[in-house]
């Protein structure tokens, strides 16, 4: 690709500047000229911009012509192209310590021809500036024009990316802000690879939503120009699929929430919508619903839930409530023996929730997660009411864990809705009353700890864990049971009596 850039080289072609010579800095002759301007101040830092080729006669220098080092210096860090002098002026001989000024910087100095004209010399190269910026300028309308038509006939952000890697002659990526690939070309490049990776943010509604990559190590004018024009154009197509995206991910919220509200709508409509909105009915689908003091970020949940998405090979669905956001997790159905085999071979939904839960290095450090049996997609309602009372049940048995499924506490929730609130009253006082008052006098915790060993099938490690002490305070807690209470811990039936009361306890007993 052409630069529209002139550098001082091509500058000393142009017809007037037949007979200017490089008296030395022959290394910056590649730098660009972007305006020409005439110079006779020894101190140049007023109005000097980059780019600026600086003609002068040396007036000012006449009597002190060490200073031309110093003028040297100053301008090779304000960026100008380089310097000119007229041959005829007031500086004959260029000074020996302004050569290697003018070396050290690669800040070409000139010696123009006999007899020039400032006034023809700035003509001439204004006149080529503004000709190439002209060309930059059509070519940017080129540019844009072809990427927005590809936009506006819909051929696809892979087609538009293919299409500025064209141009730019480089493997070109556009990656999300987690670092994934949304688009690259040629397809399947992976940008970790590149060589010398370019970066320009991509940027809606004021936002950074992506990043544009491009593997060349320098781009030129053109090519500046080009990647502009399609951090625009791809911002525009970024834009529509979100706005798609948001789209469907309404739809399938209202969905949901029919489903959620009973009654349903009939099998048959659900099957239908469900596969129009992309929620396949065939498969199974699992609630989870993690709650916390607000409701987790929407980007932690993505980070989390896309690579296992993709791994299952499945579509879930998000919703945020409140102080908590619901997960629909759809399981891929077995059609053949291969499929059941490769189904047997996934992480449960409940693994991989309670592992996002139980990593203190995570972004849901400190919130709690229930989750219901799988189902099918028009019974979804019964999945999420349950994944609701595994958090609430979890919160008055044992305080409330990270991660509890309904499998595991559907016994609770049945005995919840079922007991006798009298008669296991009376029974709780027989069996227990002792210990709770106990408990409330001494401000112990016997009944709790009586409960996680019950639970634990009396395993003293796992209720030492559960109470956060060591194993032999529960070897002492359950002497003082013992005691206190009058019964044998070891006897089967009085084990499930007292279980059982504990439940009643703290199921019905103890608020939310």
């Amino acid at each position: 690709m052409t630069t529209i850039e002139m550098t001082v080289r091509e500058l000393l072609q142009l017809p007037i500047m037949q007979g200017a010579s490089v008296i030395s800095g022959a290394q910056g002759l590649k730098r660009a000229v972007q305006g020409i301007d005439i110079l006779e101040l020894p101190e140049p830092e007023q109005g000097v911009k980059p780019g600026m080729l600086l003609m002068t006669s040396g007036y000012s220098l006449r009597d002190q012509p060490s200073w031309l080092a110093h003028m040297i210096r100053t301008l090779a860090g304000l960026g100008a192209a380089g310097l000119a002098i007229k041959p005829d002026g007031y500086l004959p001989v260029l000074p020996m310590e302004a050569v290697q000024a003018s070396e050290q910087y690669g800040f070409p100095v000139l010696e123009l021809p006999d007899g020039t004209n400032y006034a023809a010399i700035i003509q001439a190269v204004s006149a080529r500036i503004v000709s190439r910026q002209a060309v930059a300028e059509q070519h940017s309308d080129d540019v844009y024009r072809k990427l927005t038509a590809m936009v506006l006939e819909n051929i696809g952000i892979q087609a538009v990316n293919d299409h500025v890697s064209g141009l730019l002659k480089a493997p070109v990526a556009v990656i999300d802000n987690s670092g994934a690939t949304i688009v690259a070309s040629p397809a399947g490049w992976d940008y970790r690879h590149a060589i010398h990776p370019l970066r320009r943010t991509i940027q809606v509604d004021r936002r950074n939503v992506a990043t544009l990559i491009v593997d060349k190590e320098t781009l030129d004018t053109l090519e500046e120009t080009g990647i502009e024009q399609a951090r625009l154009v791809l911002a525009l197509e970024l834009m529509r699929n979100r706005i798609i995206m948001d789209t469907g991910h309404r739809l399938r919220g209202n969905f949901i929430d029919e489903l959620m509200t009973p009654p349903t709508p009939p099998r048959h409509e659900v099957e239908q919508r469900g596969r129009q909105l992309g929620m396949d009915p065939s498969q199974l689908w699992e609630v989870a619903v993690i709650e916390g003091q607000t409701a987790p970020e929407e980007e932690w949940i993505s980070q989390l839930l896309e690579p296992e998405a993709a791994r299952y090979g499945v579509r879930p669905h998000v919703e945020f409530r409140s102080n908590r956001a619901i997960l629909f997790l759809p399981t891929p159905a077995a059609a053949d023996e291969h499929e059941a085999r490769r189904k047997q071979e996934l992480i449960p939904w409940t693994t991989i929730v309670g592992g996002w839960l139980e990593d203190r290095q995570g972004m849901l450090t400190g919130y709690r997660a229930g989750i219901g049996r799988p189902t099918w997609l028009w019974d979804i309602h019964e999945s999420y009411s349950e994944a609701r009372h595994s958090l609430s049940i979890s919160s008055r048995l044992s305080g409330g864990g990270a991660m509890t499924a309904y499998k595991d506490i559907e016994i609770y929730h049945l005995l919840r809705a079922t007991v006798d609130e009298r008669g296991f009253g009376e029974l709780f006082d027989r069996k227990l009353g002792k210990l709770k008052q106990y408990d409330e006098e001494h401000n112990s915790d016997l009944l709790r700890t009586l409960f996680f060993y019950l639970e634990s099938r009396g395993s003293l490690m796992d209720t030492a864990a559960q109470l956060f002490i060591h194993r032999n305070s529960v070897k002492y807690r359950l002497e003082r049971i013992r005691e206190i209470a009058g019964f044998d811990l070891n006897d089967a039936h009085e084990q499930f009596v007292c279980h059982l009361c504990l439940i009643y306890y703290y199921l019905l007993e103890r608020p939310d």
